[in-house]
Parts: C-alpha cells; structure tokens; sequence
C-alpha cells in the first residue's frame, strides 16, 4: 500500500511538471526517463497531446449563435451572464452611416471654406475634426472587437 502512494504521489509530481513545460518545451531528463517507465503517465500525457490537436482545430460542425445550449452553458459557467452583454449597442451599420456623413460633412466644410481668406482657423479645425475621427475610429474598433477578432482567426485559417 505504501509502495502504490508512493508512486502515486511521484506520478502526480512528474505530471505537475509536464503540466508546467511551455508548449513544445522540451521535457527534462528526468520526465523523459519516468515517461518511458510508466504507462500510465505516459497514456495521460498522449491524451492531453491528443486533447490540445483537438482543441486546435476549428470547429467542424458549426452552431449558429442564437442555438439555446451556448447560453445555458454560458449560464451554468457564469450564473450572472446575460446576453444583453454580447450584443453591441449600436448597430454595425448606424456606425458605418455616421463615419460616411461624417467625412461628407468634412468634405463639404472643406469646400467651403477654401474660399474664406483667414486660414488661421482652418489649422484648428483640420486638427479638432482629426482627432474626432480618430476617436470614432477607435470606438468603432473597441466596440466590434469580437466582430474583428473573428475576422482575423478566419484569415488565419483560410492561410
């Protein structure tokens, strides 16, 4: 029995330090020698290696957002989860009708005051109305994160 703990206890030790190598770390010698001496860890260690190509791969069967079993896992990992949290406050294309009004606008401010001779003003202006748009482009960006997230793991596969 004190033989079994023994081993037990120095299986959970070795296991513990694969646990902690980086991905694609090599193994010390020490692990090497106890993986090729026990099956046992040696299975876990091929599961975990078959677990993580799993996990790696996309998904192969493809569950449309509004399916009922995302929300009640979400639910059960996250009692206070509420679905009003995924969906963005403003619309993908109200962002995109008020950028193009915006530089309209830009544009048509530009060509009126071309004609005006003080362009002392024009300077503040072009600079005010940059940093506006750079704040717009920013909170475009910061609140449809998951949309370009998404799109840069779908250009990652397709390559």
């Amino acid at each position: 029995m004190t033989h079994t703990n023994n081993q037990h206890t120095k299986c959970d030790t070795f296991m513990d330090t694969y646990l902690q190598l980086d991905k694609n770390a090599f193994l010390p010698l020490s692990l090497t020698l106890h993986l090729l001496t026990c099956k046992k860890c040696r299975t876990q260690v091929r599961l975990l290696t078959k677990a993580e190509k799993v996990l790696a791969e996309p998904i192969k069967v493809q569950v449309p957002s509004s399916d009922a079993t995302i929300e009640a896992v979400l639910k059960q990992i996250n009692p206070t989860y509420n679905t009003q949290e995924l969906q963005s406050p403003i619309s993908l294309s109200k962002w995109i009708v008020s950028g193009l009004i915006m530089i309209v606008l830009l544009i048509v401010f530009g060509l009126f005051t071309n004609n005006m001779g003080n362009s002392s003003l024009l300077i503040p202006f072009y600079l005010t109305f940059a940093t506006i748009v750079v704040t717009y482009c920013a909170m475009f960006i910061g609140c449809n994160m998951d949309f370009f997230v998404k799109k840069i793991e779908t250009l990652h596969i397709a390559i």
